[in-house]
């Protein structure tokens, strides 16, 4: 049973990385889907570039309201302040190496160099690249990847070799290299008309609005008004922003975001059932059990003796 992984997800649903060393910007890790509840990762972005390299099994990646399925042997790497997440709609397991690096570490060396992060990162450009094996530079970028986990200071199987800390200058070395093979390769999507493309980046703001009005005031009764409002739609559109960019609808993210505190609540404090209830906007301490007993599969109390 692998521990589970939480993710630090804001309020504008931005990602805060836990890098491998906090003084570096890189992670690198090889780990399974399972880390993540339900094996779906939360919706979240990042400025950071991410590549995923798919080990075992089928990895569903969401990248700006489209969904692709990644078989072994491929992979993708997501644009910079794309969102997105990976997820097994039938919550089979996925092994799977990721690498996030941010452009902080070169994309002010020169001024070409900072050109060229310009131009790939913009909102029209590419949002993903899909990476197959029968294409020599997308291999390449697969091996890249392995390289970069291999390399990173506790991104493999072990953070130590022979009981010496590992020099962590090789892994920045072959991060930069990684970004190096794929900043040109990002090109302009679709060629969206300027107003399509107006409405595109409207409609993700609203998300990141609404969405953030849930991170922020999930304890208050948020009802389909509230977080519409936020987003300056109608209801109607809430719910077709919601299922197009986050994967499920308003009220799912907002049940799955007040359990996610649960959880935590239950693992840090020794509050009873009734007071994390009411901490995390349950309405009564039975409904939560209900809930928590039909997400997590157990009940809260169950929950929080399996934690300690």
């Amino acid at each position: 049973m692998h521990p589970t992984k939480r993710i630090t997800v804001l309020s504008d649903l931005s990602e805060r990385i836990e890098y491998n060393i906090p003084e570096l910007p890189i992670y690198a890790r090889c780990d399974p889907l399972s880390i993540f509840p339900d094996c779906r990762c939360p919706c979240h972005w990042h400025r950071d570039l991410e590549f995923i390299h798919v080990i075992s099994g089928d990895l569903h990646h969401f990248v700006n309201g489209r969904v692709t399925v990644l078989h072994p042997g491929e992979g993708v790497v997501i644009n910079s302040s794309r969102l997105h997440y990976g997820f097994s709609p039938s919550k089979q397991d996925v092994r799977f190496s990721c690498t996030v690096i941010s452009p902080t570490l070169f994309e002010h060396l020169t001024p070409s160099v900072t050109a060229r992060c310009e131009r790939a990162f913009a909102q029209h450009m590419d949002d993903c690249l899909l990476l197959r094996p029968g294409v020599d530079w997308q291999r390449d970028v697969m091996m890249g990847i392995e390289r970069v986990v291999r390399l990173s200071p506790g991104g493999g199987v072990r953070g130590m070799e022979n009981g010496v800390d590992m020099s962590p200058l090789p892994a920045v070395a072959a991060a930069i290299d990684l970004c190096d093979m794929v900043l040109d390769r990002f090109r302009p999507n679709d060629g969206e008309p300027d107003e399509a493309a107006s409405i595109e980046q409207r409609n993700r703001m609203s998300v990141l609005n609404m969405t953030g009005i849930i991170q922020s005031r999930f304890r208050d009764p948020l009802g389909l008004d509230d977080v519409a409002a936020a987003g300056d739609v109608s209801r109607s559109q809430c719910c077709i922003l919601f299922r197009k960019y986050v994967g499920r609808t308003p009220n799912e993210y907002l049940t799955e975001r007040r359990v996610e505190e649960a959880r935590r609540l239950l693992r840090e404090t020794n509050g009873s059932v009734a007071e994390i209830a009411r901490a995390c906007g349950f309405s009564t301490a039975s409904y939560f059990v209900n809930v928590f007993r039909r997400r997590v599969g157990v009940t809260p109390g169950a929950f929080r003796e399996r934690s300690r």
